[in-house]
């Protein structure tokens, strides 16, 4: 059962968006092609605590706040359209609970479809920077992507107070 988003539960959702906004834009390295940022983590928790659109909505909204707030290259929509597709996905996956093969699964999506193709295709369309190029630069970053996301999620969600706040049927 996914809860609502009730008033009690609004403050919560907007200290994750701020915590997405401070970790994307402040605490991230950010280079022309690539970007070292830890937002996943956050994404990930708001998708055990609200629903799959809400995730999505939040992950946007603080993609975008980021861009607004702490501009470090070129505003492109496309990128917001890439963390609303992460939040959905991670929302999808963790709805109901998050094991071994669903965080895989999500990592697997977000890390070589959206992160690798999606956000490729932006930075080809921005910069025009050839294919070959995006793609050998950025697979090998890829991967190692998937097995930090996929090492640190399995972490957090074992994490005993984060396994007891994020438990749906916890009575919030």
């Amino acid at each position: 059962m996914t809860p609502s988003l009730t008033v009690k539960r609004l403050p919560l959702l907007g200290m994750l968006v701020a915590m997405q906004v401070v970790l994307g834009s402040l605490l991230t390295i950010q280079l022309l092609l690539t970007k070292i940022s830890f937002t996943f983590i956050i994404i990930a928790l708001t998708a055990r605590l609200f629903s799959p659109l809400v995730t999505a909505g939040s992950a946007a909204l603080a993609n975008l706040l980021g861009m607004l707030l702490f501009p470090k290259f070129t505003f492109f929509p496309g990128f917001i359209l890439t963390a609303f597709l992460t939040g959905l996905v991670f929302g999808l996956a963790f709805q109901q609970q998050t094991n071994l093969p669903r965080i895989l699964t999500a990592n697997f999506i977000v890390v070589f479809i959206l992160n690798l193709f999606m956000n490729s295709l932006w930075l080809h369309i921005m910069y025009m920077t050839p294919w070959s190029v995006l793609l050998t630069t950025r697979l090998i970053q890829e991967i190692v992507t998937y097995v930090c996301y996929t090492a640190i999620l399995i972490a957090v969600f074992k994490v005993p107070i984060l396994t007891k706040l994020t438990t749906r049927d916890s009575g919030h």
